[in-house]
């Protein structure tokens, strides 16, 4: 009976969670389906992108202390084998010796005789010793050398690390800031340590736009395509640009392209305010229609 009635617990208690999630979920799909703009926003690219490169830092230290502990083993391996070969090598000459010494004894030669015999084994040995030693001596140079480029990688690595992590704090700084000219400030410091940094191009050409600098936002943008022509953002930045500048036919090609390269984009025509001098534009209104046909057959 107390078995009984504990199923019949255990399936009612079942039940119970199975109706609440399942309202929960309803509750969930409801607000999902009255949401008019979208739940993300550059920003939270921005701080996934800050995450990747955290993790590359990360992996990039890593290879460091690996680089570091390769090294310290392989000149331990080496150290071990010049002790094996000095070794070995004293114990060849004394079995030489020995043995030349024996020859000379039992074929019963004179004293000029073992003497000439260990003259001989003494040059035979030093031959040999200078194989042995030429042939490591070669290894250790090899070794000198793959530790001096090692070295210099290592460098490197930290370099760009130094390098990364500066543009990291940068970042975080510019999206702290409020005032456009500190921004403005903040992403040529980014540039003066990376100067083809097409991000920091497309964010300052912004940054600019709103200080009421077209021309220079448009040059920045221009400079941000011929580095990478397929960074989405920086488009899009441009028809906003052109769109102030009211040349409606490139804004309208440059908002395809941004499109066509992230369709994410989409979304926040309506809300760019950039956009405004060309709304009532007949092209511009008619793009918006051709877009709605595809996007809504």
């Amino acid at each position: 009976m107390v078995g009984r009635f504990i199923v019949a617990m255990v399936v009612i208690s079942c039940t119970l969670f199975a109706a609440s999630t399942q309202e929960l979920d309803e509750k969930a799909q409801k607000k999902i389906n009255q949401l008019e703009k979208p739940m993300y926003n550059p920003f939270v690219e921005r701080y996934l992108m800050d995450e990747v490169r955290d993790l590359r830092i990360q992996q990039q230290q890593l290879r460091v202390e690996m680089t570091d502990k390769i090294t310290n083993s392989r000149l331990d391996v080496s150290d071990r084998a010049m002790n094996y070969v000095t070794n070995t090598v004293n114990n060849i000459f004394f079995i030489l010796t020995a043995v030349a010494s024996l020859f000379a004894l039992f074929a019963l030669f004179g004293w000029k005789s073992v003497k000439d015999a260990r003259e001989q084994t003494k040059v035979i040995v030093q031959q040999r010793v200078e194989k042995v030693v030429e042939h490591y001596e070669k290894k250790l140079r090899a070794v000198e050398e793959q530790m001096q480029k090692r070295s210099e990688q290592i460098f490197e690595n930290q370099e760009r690390i130094n390098r990364s992590n500066q543009v990291h704090a940068l970042w975080r700084r510019s999206q702290l800031e409020d005032n456009v000219q500190a921004k403005v400030e903040i992403y040529d410091q980014i540039l003066s340590i990376e100067p083809e940094n097409v991000e920091a191009l497309t964010y300052k050409a912004d940054a600019v736009l709103d200080l009421g600098e077209k021309e220079w936002a448009l040059n920045l943008c221009n400079q941000a395509l011929e580095l990478d022509d397929q960074y989405a953002y920086s488009f899009w930045q441009r028809a906003c640009v052109n769109a102030e500048l009211e040349n409606v036919e490139n804004a309208i090609a440059d908002i395809s392209q941004a499109i066509s390269l992230s369709s994410t984009l989409l979304n926040d025509i309506e809300s760019e305010k950039s956009f405004d001098p060309i709304r009532k534009d007949e092209k511009f209104i008619a793009y918006l229609e051709s877009l709605g046909e595809v996007h809504n057959p």
